[in-house]
């Protein structure tokens, strides 16, 4: 058994939902108001049982000012009904319907003529004519034409026959990714709580799974499902779905919120798309204000141009689509633009990346050749398309490395589909396989460029430095990147023999420090100084001021003495030799039993130290948690 969606599209009181109670017995009119104006306002749902299929059916407004409830229901149909009443042939919701069906890249449809009783049987044909020439050159060019009155039933079970044939014909290509739920309704159930309803987009839930609101990311848990009225334990992609939900009220949920997996997937603002205008469409210019329509959501923002500082009627370009709140969007989902005022549609297109950078005149043309490399591949229609997306995605990340949850974020992408793909791309360094970190090879070939001319640079500023502190390295080569990538690097340029390492610090491959006779004239002074001064050492500031030697020289010896650990740094000026460390700790100990707390006071006087020391001692054992602050006293642990 395959579950289908079918929806309805067409001009207010055409018939599309007296078709659907003919087709199905079921009167989508749920509201009162629709009833008594004779129209539907908000979208209705019907199913239907037709051969191996189970059909949902989603009947959607016609009326203009109805629109954005019809574009709510209208994404993830597989095949679409353009009604068209045979009394009034096409019509302007006919037209704009129409141009959604396409801009939305649905693949199949049937044309079907309502009412035809209302009219002489030698007029059909010319209704017929017009309908073929709106949609000649579309997807709906050869679909098949049933002529239906359905307050009679005449022609309903023809088109049911139609339907069945087309519907073998329908064949959803979906990548494995994990499930996305844009709600559509939302409400409450006496004795259940919280329901709300949707098409299951991509993936699969299971009834007791964790569950995720997006964009504010609150957690909750599936209580039940429902498939067509009917309790199910799963819901997969293209199923009408209804789910009862626990750890959400119901004023917490609205229409355009998508449901996921918690902590799974980042809701953005920013967007990079390929954006298609509608022949005979206002032109868009640079910046314009649009209403973005993807999913069950409307989302206000407005388009920047990557090319241009305009895009003419019936023409695409790429764009970047800056929105005023968040939206769960992911690479491939198509949108539909609308005008802030007046509300007609004018556009739509598909989503490219979903986590772009914000354009700028820096990076505008490297994004741009980026983004068309990977629409070439959107518009070849390529079997390989999901491949260069993640390859895209690798390149593009902000810190030149990628984490399987940022992947799986910025493509929607299950993990183990992931890897797969991976397996497909050239160009791409695995730098670890569990958890998995990959990395762009021209990428990693400039980020280890960079390390050693940062090592170079520093040897050459520093003739008495051991090397770099490797958390210093690592904040400058790879910023927020995982550890992981930082140390894939270090490895591969020693396993090269480019860089030598030691504990803590990394320096050129055969770097060595060699003290002048000065130097070490230096280093033993500044030795001696500080265990002389027991508790009381000399800061920088007064070896500076008390030795006879150049002061640039005594500030390198006195930092090559810490990075060789012969001195212990407690502050930005101040050191003691590691034996006094240990004494200090083991002297504290004895003193203050764990657990117990002791004020700066008694500090003080256990050690005979002024507050000038007695400060910067104590911060450091906060710093190698010997000791807590808590308030004004400090507790060992």
């Amino acid at each position: 058994m395959r579950d289908l969606i079918v929806g309805t599209a067409g001009h207010i009181d055409h018939g599309k939902t007296t078709l659907l109670k003919a087709l199905t017995g079921i009167d989508t009119d749920r509201l009162e108001e629709e009833k008594r104006r004779g129209i539907t306002i908000d979208l209705g749902f019907a199913h239907l049982q037709l051969g191996n299929y189970r059909i949902g059916f989603i009947d959607v407004p016609g009326h203009e000012r109805f629109v954005k409830n019809m574009l709510a229901g209208i994404g993830g149909i597989h095949l679409v009904l353009l009604v068209v009443a045979a009394d009034e042939s096409v019509m302007p919701q006919t037209v704009e319907h129409f141009q959604i069906c396409r801009l939305l890249q649905i693949q199949r449809g049937i044309i079907v003529l309502t009412k035809k009783n209302s009219i002489e049987p030698e007029l059909l044909p010319l209704v017929e004519e017009e309908v073929r020439e709106l949609v000649k050159g579309s997807f709906l060019e050869s679909a098949p034409v049933v002529a239906v009155d359905s307050l009679s039933g005449e022609g309903i079970e023809q088109l049911k026959k139609v339907m069945l044939q087309e519907l073998e014909n329908v064949h959803p290509h979906s990548s494995p990714q994990i499930f996305r739920l844009p709600i559509d309704r939302v409400f409450t159930v006496r004795g259940f709580g919280t329901v709300v309803t949707g098409t299951l987009y991509s993936g699969e839930l299971w009834r007791d799974d964790p569950v995720a609101v997006y964009p504010s990311g609150k957690e909750g848990k599936v209580r039940g499902i429902q498939i067509f009225n009917q309790k199910a334990e799963r819901a997969i992609a293209g199923q009408r779905t209804a789910l009862n939900l626990s750890g959400f009220e119901k004023e917490e949920l609205e229409r355009g919120m998508v449901l996921s997996r918690p902590r799974t997937f980042r809701a953005c603002f920013f967007l990079d798309a390929l954006v298609q205008l509608l022949p005979g469409s206002p032109e868009l210019k640079q910046r314009s204000p649009i209403r973005f329509h993807c999913g069950s959501g409307e989302f206000l923002g407005k388009v920047y141009l990557m090319e241009g500082e305009q895009l003419d009627a019936g023409k695409s370009a790429l764009a970047q689509v800056r929105l005023d709140s968040p939206v769960l969007c992911c690479p491939k989902d198509s949108f539909i633009l609308r005008r802030y005022s007046p509300l007609t549609t004018v556009g739509g297109g598909v989503i490219l990346d979903n986590a772009p950078q914000k354009l700028t005149r820096h990076n505008r043309v490297e994004a741009l050749s980026k983004l068309k490399t990977l629409l070439e591949k959107w518009q070849e229609k390529s079997d390989d398309f999901d491949a260069a997306l993640l390859k895209y995605c690798i390149e593009t990340t902000a810190h030149s490395a990628a984490t399987m949850e940022e992947l799986v974020a910025r493509t929607g992408f299950t993990p183990a589909y992931l890897r797969e793909q991976i397996n497909k791309i050239s160009g791409v360094t695995l730098i670890t396989p569990d958890p998995l970190v990959v990395a762009a090879s021209e990428k990693v070939k400039q980020a280890q460029t960079f390390l050693l001319d940062l090592l170079q640079e520093f040897h050459h500023n520093n003739s008495l430095g051991s090397g770099m502190s490797r958390e210093e390295l690592k904040e400058k080569v790879v910023g927020n990147a995982p550890y992981a990538y930082f140390q894939y690097l270090l490895t591969e340029l020693e396993r090269l023999k480019k860089i030598q390492l030691s504990s803590t610090f990394v320096s050129l491959y055969g770097q060595q420090v060699e003290l002048t006779p000065s130097q070490v004239a230096i280093k033993e002074q500044v030795l001696s100084r500080v265990h002389q001064g027991g508790w009381h050492p000399p800061t920088l500031e007064e070896l500076l001021t008390n030795l006879n030697y150049p002061g640039e020289t005594i500030r390198d010896v006195f930092y090559y003495l810490i990075q060789r650990g012969e001195l212990v740094r407690l502050s930005s000026d101040l050191v003691l030799a590691p034996e006094k460390v240990e004494q200090l700790k083991e002297q504290l100990t004895k003193s203050f039993p764990r657990g117990q707390t002791f004020s700066v006071t008694e500090f003080k006087d256990l050690f005979q130290l002024t507050r000038k020391y007695a400060i910067p001692y104590l911060e450091f054992l906060d710093r190698e948690h010997v000791t807590r602050r808590i308030g004004d006293k400090r507790m060992v642990l």
